[in-house]
C-alpha cells in the first residue's frame, strides 16, 4: 500500500520543498516526511513557522521500519502543532520546549482535562512524571536541573495505543539528547559515543514537473518501507 505522504510534493510552483528525517538515539525509531512553504512569503526573520507552511506530512516507523502512523497536513489537523525552520541556516529549531518559538511539537498530543482545576495537564507533573494524555507525539524539551539546559526530543506513545512497540527510554518509544552520548544517557560504557540526532531538513531538488517530483519522492521514500498489516 502506498503511503499518502507522496502527495505532499504536489505543491505550488513557488514552494520550496524539504525532506524531514530523524533517527532515535536508543532503539532507532525513524521519522520521514516532507514540508513545503512559499519562498516569496518568508518574512525578514527568515523563520518559517506553522502559518507559513503550504504542507507538512510526517510518518513514524518502528526499529524494523514498519509504519506506525502517518500524519497528513499535520499543521492543519493538530491544534498544538509547532514547527520552526530557519531558512538562513537550513535548520529546524528544536532546542527549546515544545510550545516555544525554538521548539517542536508534531503528530498528536491530546491531554486529559483535569476537571477539578478545569485546565489542560502539562506533559510532566511537578515530580517529572508524564501526565494523562493520548496520541503519538514528537516533541522537544530543554530542562536545566543544574543550570545548564539539556535539549532533547522524544517520540512518545502517550495513550499506549501501540502496546507491542518496544520502549527505548523511560516511557518514550525513543529519544535523542543533543548534548549526551548514548553511553552517558544509558549509563552504559558500551552503548556508544554518538550524540542524539536532531530532526533534519534536506532540500528536495526542483524537478522538471510536479508530477515527476511526486513519483520520485514516493518511490524513494517507500520502496524500502514495510506497511503494517
Amino acid at each position: 500500500t502506498l503511503s499518502g505522504l507522496g502527495v505532499l510534493n504536489i505543491a505550488p510552483a513557488q514552494a520550496a520543498t524539504f525532506r524531514l528525517s530523524w533517527t532515535g538515539q536508543v532503539l532507532g525509531y525513524q521519522a520521514e516526511g516532507l514540508f513545503s512553504y512559499n519562498e516569496t512569503q518568508v518574512d525578514e526573520s527568515g523563520i518559517v513557522r506553522r502559518d507559513d507552511l503550504e504542507s507538512f506530512n510526517i510518518a513514524f516507523y518502528d526499529p524494523e521500519e514498519n509504519l506506525i502512523q502517518e500524519f497528513i497536513d499535520n499543521h492543519l489537523t493538530y491544534s498544538g502543532f509547532n514547527f520552526n525552520f530557519d531558512t538562513q541556516t537550513g535548520k529546524i529549531l528544536q532546542e527549546g520546549f515544545s510550545d516555544e518559538p525554538n521548539g517542536i511539537d508534531i503528530g498528536e498530543y491530546n491531554p486529559i482535562f483535569e476537571e477539578e482545576e478545569n485546565r489542560v495537564a502539562a506533559r510532566f507533573d511537578e515530580e517529572g512524571n508524564l501526565v494523562s494524555a493520548n496520541g503519538l507525539n514528537f516533541w522537544s524539551a530543554a530542562p536545566a536541573p543544574e543550570g545548564t539546559a539539556i535539549p532533547h526530543v522524544h517520540l512518545t506513545d502517550f495513550g499506549n495505543d501501540f502496546p507491542d512497540l518496544p520502549i527505548g527510554f523511560g516511557r518514550h518509544l525513543d529519544v535523542a539528547f543533543f548534548t549526551r552520548t548514548t553511553a552517558q544517557l544509558l549509563n552504559d560504557p558500551t552503548a556508544g559515543d554518538e550524540f542524539g540526532q536532531r530532526m533534519i531538513a534536506t532540500k528536495v531538488p526542483e524537478a522538471d514537473s510536479i508530477f515527476g517530483l511526486g513519483i520520485v519522492s514516493l518511490i524513494w521514500y517507500f520502496t524500502r518501507k514495510k506497511t503494517v498489516n
